[in-house]
């Protein structure tokens, strides 16, 4: 277990993450003084790679969770619960609100178009969490001390009118995504050969975007090229996409490695 100086002192790299990784480890700190559940704003996965970190050195795993309202979020807040309190009841206990907006049937909304709208209203990134579009308009996932005033604000997206209305997070609508079952074979199971078959690149453009940080295994960033990738892990190239592997299968006779993986289209 490590103090918070030397946390910080370990991991921040720049003055936002130090900001990030200080006010993580004081809500820790809170939660276990005092007996309540804490919380984050939401984190992006570099974030949240870099919070599991933090919450690792400090020896905190144990009452943490990063939970975004459904299982397999791609933004989350973390939690910090308190001993009476066990992963279901923090989950349930957790400051979030799922707002829904409907639009008019012929109207064609993407995401881009809510969250621009949502961020024409001046408020920050971090309170807003995953916006899964479906075919009545889309359900947005707030922090739970934002979601009045977005209410009374939030009217358009795309210059189209929508309406809004607060929903029990029971009723969430999944995106509506298509997954697309995909195989092939590799020379080894490294994480750029894998990578540059499963999201239809070069070896070349997969390591590239491996050692740029673009690449993510298990919500996790993965700078290393050569690292070995496995059945059930799930793969995310920034703006490509998610995929998860479902199993690797045997070898050709020149020696390549087969597998099978859903791909989010």
């Amino acid at each position: 277990m490590k103090s918070k100086n030397e946390i910080l002192a370990a991991l921040a790299r720049s003055d936002d993450e130090r900001l990030l990784l200080a006010g993580l480890l004081d809500k820790e700190q809170t939660c276990a003084s005092r007996g309540y559940l804490t919380h984050t704003k939401f984190l992006d996965l570099n974030e949240r790679a870099l919070c599991a970190e933090a919450v690792r050195l400090a020896g905190a795993s144990g009452h943490a969770l990063f939970w975004g309202g459904y299982e397999d979020a791609e933004r989350v807040v973390c939690l910090f619960y308190p001993d009476y309190l066990e992963e279901e009841g923090a989950k349930a206990s957790a400051p979030l609100a799922l707002l829904r907006a409907h639009k008019s049937k012929g109207d064609e909304l993407a995401h881009r178009d809510y969250l621009g709208a949502l961020m024409g209203l001046q408020i920050d990134r971090s309170v807003v969490g995953d916006i899964l579009v479906h075919d009545e308009g889309a359900d947005i996932l707030v922090l739970e001390d934002m979601a009045d005033f977005i209410l009374m604000n939030f009217g358009k997206a795309g210059r189209k009118h929508i309406s809004l209305t607060r929903e029990e997070l029971a009723c969430l609508k999944t995106a509506e995504t298509e997954q697309k079952e995909g195989a092939g074979s590799v020379a080894s199971p490294r994480l750029d050969s894998v990578a540059a078959l499963v999201f239809g690149l070069s070896r070349k453009d997969a390591q590239e975007r491996i050692e740029k940080g673009l690449v993510f295994v298990n919500n996790a960033p993965c700078q290393k090229p050569e690292r070995q990738v496995a059945e059930g892990d799930r793969l995310t190239v920034r703006g490509l996409g998610r995929a998860r592997i479902e199993s690797f299968g045997g070898v050709s006779r020149k020696g390549r490695q087969f597998l099978k993986f859903v791909k989010n289209a």
